[in-house]
């Protein structure tokens, strides 16, 4: 971790690029503070853990994610994804939207790329394939290769210049024809990170030559009561509070070891308050072009 700029390398051609995960998980950098384990790679900005624990909270927010969009893919996705397509997750995580996506669409081929090692091994659709991959360094896929790319919630994997550089990665290995569909929220920890960053994918996607088919955006209230989607929502804000102590807790408090409580008034502040989340998800689909 760490405050280096990073640069996008473009993918060189070479397969050996694409390791898999067995190859490089041995060697992905990591420190543990107070038994969570965190990425340690001075080129990226990501501060969230890469253990179990957090697997979980990835689960939990992928459900509460589809629950609330009402699927894996906007609507426009849907009905224009072809059978066999070829499709990328950047940052897949703990694989759920993958191995979902994988099931729902047996015919199609889908790659989950991820810098942390924290995909499924024992069961996997014979269709799903996962690899280690920092997407600062370049998708490592050559041009024209997937029909389908998904992203989310990255708020806090790049900083604000790194953003255009990954929609050109993105475009670059996209088909022509080929679909995007992001997905962003308007909150973050300030590591040169950008908390404006759902609200500029539109334009994102037009200055990287995408055309935008379908835009979606929800408000979520994590004071409502009557809504499993909020509740859900509220107690993964609460998770990932908890593990951004080692950055924000000598911060937010003058003691850091009164960290957790500060969290916890502060989570029973989103509830009584009402406060709320905004969500942006779009589909912007690579011009037809010769």
């Amino acid at each position: 971790m760490g405050g280096k700029p990073s640069k996008a390398v473009r993918y060189d051609g070479n397969p050996e690029a694409a390791s898999t995960a067995s190859q490089i998980s041995s060697t992905t950098p990591t420190v543990t503070i107070d038994g969570r384990v965190y990425h340690s790679d001075e080129l990226s900005s990501y501060c969230l853990p890469r253990d179990e624990e957090e697997q979980d909270r990835l689960n939990s927010q992928h459900f509460a994610l589809k629950a609330l969009f009402g699927s894996n893919t906007l609507s426009y996705v849907q009905e224009n994804l072809t059978l066999e397509a070829k499709i990328l997750d950047i940052g897949c995580g703990s694989g759920s939207w993958v191995m979902e996506m994988a099931i729902d669409h047996p015919h199609a081929h889908v790659t989950g790329i991820d810098m942390a090692d924290m995909f499924p091994t024992m069961i996997r659709p014979e269709n799903v394939k996962f690899e280690l991959a920092n997407v600062l360094n370049g998708i490592p896929y050559p041009d024209n290769t997937f029909d389908f790319v998904h992203m989310r919630l990255l708020i806090a994997a790049f900083r604000e210049h790194e953003w255009p550089l990954v929609i050109a990665e993105i475009f670059r290995v996209l088909k022509p024809n080929g679909l995007v569909q992001l997905m962003e929220s308007d909150f973050t920890v300030q590591r040169r990170q950008d908390p404006y960053i759902g609200s500029k994918l539109a334009k994102l996607l037009t200055n990287a030559s995408f055309n935008i088919e379908m835009e979606d955006v929800r408000v979520l209230d994590y004071g409502d009561d009557e809504n499993p989607v909020s509740r859900e929502m509220l107690w993964n804000w609460k998770n990932a509070m908890h593990s951004l102590k080692p950055l924000l807790g000598h911060r937010v408090t003058q003691h850091p070891d009164q960290y957790d409580m500060v969290v916890d008034r502060f989570i029973q502040d989103c509830d009584r308050y009402h406060w709320y989340v905004k969500l942006w998800a779009y589909c912007g689909r690579k011009p037809n072009v010769a």
